[in-house]
């Protein structure tokens, strides 16, 4: 059987024709529309007709947050023009009735429980660390949405100092532990006078440039605090940390460095999380959203 598959992104939709092998018999990728839902609407729909014939139906990975009560867009990550839109009725009103929509990170999660670093585990947890830090809870092989959906909205957790700051999103998790925040420090540590990206600063501190490396712990340790509050909440088996960054085995090596020493600060032997490389990098939301697909239909 085959099925459309959308990851849907802040710059790019990227989509896949899909059969139960998990094999990408045909693969694109087109802009993100940002005017409109109309606009994504017609995107959509437009890739639908190519494949409608052959498909038994659409799975997509989308930014944001469906509330589960209203199935309405609640936090609609970088399209919001979905806000406050029941985006599921919309856009089977363009395509077909058989669609399963999940949020982006939740799609990473449920790829890893069924098919990778995680397959296995009781509990587990994922952290997509990019222009935020998405998430996913993993009890066996499902992922734990909470009663809204909002639960592993890790961008929200407080980081530090959050009643010193003026805007919402400042002093949480999602922004200090950022992968642009982590480009943000080695820049200024290595007297960047212009912003960098994230080739640039792991270029820095892969040929071993030590104004680098200490930017990098810098960051290894608010991402191992946040993933020690994970931890004392849920107590999973495994962390899988993804998202693009997470191709650099230095990054994997300072994280459990950092956690380690949060660990070796305690006065008691509590438990220790593994910290794993997700498994599935760049398909992981295609392969998550359709893994969401056959568990519903």
């Amino acid at each position: 059987m085959e099925y459309l598959v959308f990851d849907v992104g802040g710059t790019a939709i990227k989509y896949a024709l899909m059969n139960d092998d998990l094999e990408m018999l045909e693969k694109g990728k087109v802009p993100t529309p940002m005017d409109s839902l109309d606009s994504f609407k017609k995107i959509i729909a437009e890739i639908y007709e190519k494949y409608e014939s052959r498909v038994d139906g659409i799975a997509m990975s989308l930014p944001g947050l469906i509330n589960k009560h209203t199935n309405k867009v609640q936090v609609p990550g970088a399209l919001m023009y979905n806000l406050g839109t029941d985006i599921l009725s919309e856009l089977k009103s363009v395509t077909t009735d058989r669609f399963t929509i999940e949020n982006d990170a939740k799609c990473a999660a449920l790829c890893e429980v069924t098919y990778g670093s995680l397959k296995g585990t009781d509990v587990g947890a994922v952290c997509i660390i990019g222009t935020g830090i998405g998430g996913g809870i993993t009890v066996g092989d499902n992922v734990f949405t909470g009663s809204h959906g909002f639960a592993s909205e890790f961008s929200y957790l407080v980081s530090c100092d959050w009643e010193k700051k003026t805007n919402g999103y400042d002093g949480k998790w999602g922004m200090s532990g950022s992968a642009n925040m982590l480009s943000q420090y080695v820049g200024e540590a290595v007297g960047e006078t212009e912003k960098i990206d994230g080739i640039k600063a792991f270029e820095y501190i892969n040929n071993g440039d030590e104004r680098a490396l200490a930017a990098l712990k810098r960051f290894s340790d608010i991402i191992a605090t946040g993933l020690y509050n994970i931890q004392a909440t849920v107590d999973p088996e495994k962390i899988a940390i993804g998202g693009g960054i997470s191709q650099q085995p230095i990054l994997h090596e300072y994280i459990q460095k950092s956690l380690d020493d949060i660990y070796e600060r305690m006065p008691i032997p509590i438990p220790r999380v593994q910290i794993v490389p997700c498994q599935y990098f760049n398909d992981s939301n295609l392969i998550g959203a359709l893994a969401n697909y056959k568990k519903y239909y």
